[in-house]
């Protein structure tokens, strides 16, 4: 990343914080996730998030960094989660987890984009919501081959427009 004069809005280090925090609670998830999975496939979409949050965090970090910014203490896998834990879940929960999830972060990475002002900082989060899009596509072809996709309801199709007249 270029060097940059700018100092962070108050906007940019709340998101870049929320962002941070968030996505190392993922990988502690998704680490214990991946302890117990025993579908290939499922294993194959939890690596792809640990991944990709992986990715979220280096970014902000080097943000962080760059502008002398404290690096958040985040939950860590070693202090914060218990790996010998036994199994919670079946591997079927750990996608619908991740799509809840990964819905939850769009919804936060999108509201972040007009308020990101500095160049390097909207750059990452457009990136970050890019990769979130992507995964979302990902994990919904995994849903859907493995049968486990549910679909919205459909309805008819209107003949014509018409209003409420009461």
């Amino acid at each position: 990343m270029k060097p940059t004069n700018e100092q962070l809005t108050s906007a940019e280090m709340g998101k870049l914080w929320a962002v941070y925090m968030g996505n190392s609670m993922a990988i502690c998830v998704l680490t214990y996730f991946q302890k117990h999975c025993q579908d290939p496939d499922i294993m194959e979409i939890l690596k792809k998030a640990k991944g990709l949050s992986e990715k979220i965090i280096t970014g902000i970090t080097e943000i962080f960094k760059k502008d002398n910014f404290p690096i958040p203490i985040g939950f860590d896998v070693k202090k914060d989660v218990n790996l010998e834990a036994p199994r919670l879940f079946v591997d079927e929960f750990y996608l619908h987890y991740l799509k809840y999830t990964a819905k939850a972060g769009l919804s936060l990475y999108s509201t972040a984009i007009p308020m990101m002002i500095r160049k390097d900082v909207r750059e990452l989060i457009l990136n970050i919501d890019h990769n979130t899009i992507q995964f979302l596509v990902a994990l919904n072809e995994t849903l859907e081959n493995k049968g486990f996709l549910t679909k919205p309801p459909i309805i008819p199709i209107p003949k014509e427009v018409s209003f409420v007249e009461k």
